[in-house]
C-alpha cells in the first residue's frame, strides 16, 4: 500500500498569497470609504473580497491563471506610481518578485504538465 503525500506550496507563493489578501483588504476597505457605506459598497466590497480570496486560493493550490492574475495585478500596482502611491508600488514589486523565483514558477509550472 502506497501513501501519496500532497504537495504543499513553497514559501514564497505562499507569502505571495498573503500579499495577496492583504492587498485585498486594503482595497476593500478603500471600497467601501469611497461609497459611502450605502448597499452597493458592501455589495462591492464583498465582490472584491471573493476575487481576492480566489486569487489567493488560487495562488497556493498552483493555479495557472491565478498566477497570471497576481502578475498583473502587480504590473498595475506598480503603475500607481503616477499617483504617488508608493505603499502599492512597494507590494506591487513584492508580489511580482515572489511570483518570478524559479520555485513560484515551477510550482505554477508543475500544474500545466
Amino acid at each position: 500500500m502506497t501513501t501519496v503525500t500532497p504537495r504543499r506550496a513553497p514559501l514564497t507563493v505562499i507569502l505571495a498569497a498573503v500579499v495577496v489578501l492583504l492587498v485585498g483588504l486594503q482595497a476593500i476597505a478603500r471600497m467601501y470609504q469611497t461609497l459611502d457605506n450605502g448597499v452597493v459598497a458592501v455589495i462591492v466590497a464583498l465582490i472584491g473580497a471573493a476575487l481576492y480570496l480566489t486569487v489567493a486560493y488560487g495562488l497556493w493550490q498552483g493555479n495557472h491563471v491565478a498566477w497570471i492574475l497576481a502578475l498583473i495585478g502587480g504590473v498595475l500596482a506598480l503603475l500607481s506610481i503616477v499617483n504617488g502611491d508608493w505603499l502599492s508600488l512597494v507590494t506591487g514589486l513584492v508580489l511580482i518578485v515572489l511570483l518570478l523565483l524559479p520555485r513560484s514558477r515551477q510550482w505554477f509550472a508543475r500544474v500545466t504538465r
